[in-house]
């Protein structure tokens, strides 16, 4: 397996509601979306064709500043709310292969809302999936620190609807299995297996633990101002001072 195998891909439309232009926003010394740009970089997953996928102009131009390949302007369809991560990620394939003839064997999903993913978590997953044959994914999670009896849904009525707890018998956090959730900072998978499945998480897929910190999604201005904050509390200015 080598890392010329991976195709790595990096989306990031330009019409974000909840923090509009967030994906060129300057966070400490890079545009947010420099910060998976450098983590990419100092990967063992360097060597592999790296595609920023944007319907937007000025990001195209930020994301080539930041050393990405930016070979193609997504179509209108693909960049509104209804279109999902696996559309881009096919759609860049397919561009691969009527352009250049080629098919990748791994899709290494990015998103530039995690500026905090370290290089080293990048180099887990790829080892993770090198490791096991079997395996056809790995995804960044992180945990849910809560007993599923603390958790409800909310309905129309002024009552909370509990969460089912089938198997679960302790009321205690500590002794209750570990939950997790996908974090959204990586996804790693088998190209045949996204082909066939049509989703990022087949049946055999990997969880690759993360802390708090690493696993903060940008997503709106709240969000923002904790990655500020992050940052500025940071031994490192950014990710290439590591």
């Amino acid at each position: 397996m080598n890392p010329r195998d991976v195709l790595v891909v990096i989306p990031a439309r330009g019409g974000s509601k909840g923090l509009p232009g967030k994906n060129i926003k300057q966070l400490g010394d890079l545009p947010l979306l420099g910060w998976t740009a450098e983590a990419l970089h100092q990967s063992k997953l360097c060597e592999s064709r790296c595609i920023l996928s944007t319907d937007d102009e000025t990001i195209a131009e930020t994301g080539r500043a930041c050393g990405l390949e930016v070979p193609f302007l997504r179509p209108a369809n693909l960049a509104d709310d209804n279109a999902s991560s696996v559309d881009v990620v096919l759609h860049t394939l397919n561009w691969l292969a009527k352009t250049h003839n080629e098919t990748p064997d791994f899709i290494l999903l990015l998103q530039p809302t995690s500026p905090f993913r370290p290089p080293e978590v990048i180099d887990r997953a790829w080892e993770m999936l090198q490791a096991d044959e079997n395996l056809d994914a790995v995804i960044g999670t992180k945990a849910i620190q809560r007993n599923l009896n603390t958790l409800f849904l909310s309905n129309e009525s002024q009552y909370l609807q509990p969460v089912s707890t089938a198997n679960i018998t302790t009321t205690r956090r500590q002794d209750s299995p570990g939950l997790l959730t996908p974090n959204g900072a990586l996804y790693l998978v088998r190209h045949q297996s996204l082909r066939k499945n049509g989703h990022f998480f087949p049946p055999a897929t990997a969880a690759l633990p993360m802390d708090a910190i690493t696993s903060l999604d940008i997503d709106d201005a709240t969000d923002w101002s904790m990655a500020k904050a992050m940052q500025k509390l940071s031994w490192k200015a950014s990710p290439a001072s590591n």
